[in-house]
Order: C-alpha cells, then sequence, then structure tokens
C-alpha cells in the first residue's frame, strides 16, 4: 500500500513538470456539505447506528489544461452510536481535520472526475454524557483515500460527490468505557456544494 501512495505523489507532482507548454491558472473557494459514515467492526460490541455529519473548508486547485492539482483542508464532523450487548448505550463523536490532495481530470465540461490520498492530521473523539461532551482520545495520523466526481453550475456553483474509503482499519481503539475494538472501519459518502471565486 505505501508503494501506491508514494507512486500515486509522484505522478502528482511529476505532472507540473509536464505541463510546462500549458497555460495554469489557479482557482480557489469554499464547500461545505453532509457526510453518510459507514462505521463497522468484526468485534462483537453490539449494534452499531451512525450518525449523519458533515464537512466544511476550502478548496484550491492549479489548473493545467484539463488536468489540476487540487489541495483542500476540510473540517470533518461524524457521529455513531454503540448500543451494547448489556443494553448500554454509547454516543460517540469524531471531529478531524483532513487534507486531500487531488489529481482532477476536466475532459469533459463542466464535469469533473478526481482521486488523490487523504491525509488526516488530527482526529478527536468525543462521548456525550449527559449534556457534556468528554474528550476520550485522539487517533494518530492516518492516510486513506479519495474519490469522486463534481460538476460546475453556472460558472461557480460546484456540486461535489466523493466515496471515502480507508487502506486499513484503524486497531485497538478503545472505548470510553474501557472496552477496546481489535479493528474499526469507516467509509463515508459526502454531498458538497461548494462556490469558486
Amino acid at each position: 500500500m505505501r508503494k501506491t501512495i508514494v507512486l500515486l505523489l509522484c505522478l502528482l507532482a511529476a505532472l507540473p513538470a509536464s505541463a510546462q507548454g500549458l497555460r495554469t491558472r489557479v482557482e480557489w473557494g469554499v464547500l461545505g456539505g453532509v457526510n453518510v459514515p459507514d462505521y463497522s467492526t468484526s468485534d462483537d460490541c453490539g449494534s452499531i447506528k451512525n450518525k449523519l455529519g458533515w464537512q466544511l473548508g476550502i478548496l484550491t486547485a492549479v489548473k493545467m489544461g484539463i488536468m489540476a492539482i487540487e489541495p483542500q483542508i476540510l473540517y470533518v464532523r461524524q457521529g455513531l452510536r454503540i448500543r451494547t450487548a448489556d443494553g448500554e448505550s454509547l454516543n460517540l463523536r469524531s471531529n478531524s481535520i483532513d487534507v486531500p490532495v487531488l489529481a482532477s481530470l476536466r475532459l469533459l465540461h463542466p464535469l469533473r472526475i478526481y482521486t488523490g490520498p487523504v491525509f488526516t492530521v488530527m482526529n478527536d473523539c468525543k462521548r456525550k454524557s449527559g449534556g457534556d461532551l468528554l474528550d476520550f482520545g485522539r487517533i494518530r495520523p492516518t492516510v486513506s483515500y479519495t474519490i469522486g466526481v463534481g460538476a460546475v453550475l453556472v460558472r461557480r456553483l460546484l456540486v461535489d460527490l466523493r466515496y471515502n474509503g480507508q487502506f486499513r482499519s484503524k486497531h485497538d481503539v478503545v472505548l470510553p468505557d474501557g472496552r477496546q475494538l481489535d479493528k474499526l472501519r469507516t467509509y463515508n459518502v459526502a454531498i458538497s456544494v461548494g462556490y469558486i471565486f
């Protein structure tokens, strides 16, 4: 998997060199929307109910002909409820800062197709207890991936659909009650609307 990530990053780095003769243009904008997470585990921890999440952030793009490199910074919130076998309910919330670095193909205007790695540089987890949110841990930085499609309407309005997945499960996740999940997998589908300045 590391070889795949290194190869993708090398290809992204080579694109500007291969496009020296092309006219480049820089775009930037804002992006926000909802995500539908899918948390799952092979452990016998009871039932997991996923909650609707959201994301908000800024996007940039360096366009070189029909290709573009699109680094972004997104604040992402997701949640889930775990109902244990003994009937206890744990409401958990995850807040993260994600940095997708996308390569996009813009061959058919107004469509764009993109893929790339997503670097999660911060991820903290909170538990809702009564009216309080209690911090119970941080998950170390991870690398995941995204694939998606977008369309720019009326020259400035971006509508975006993405599938975000993991290269590997999170291991040894400790829940606030001390229970440990051997593996926790997270995928999500995100639908966003943005404005390009």
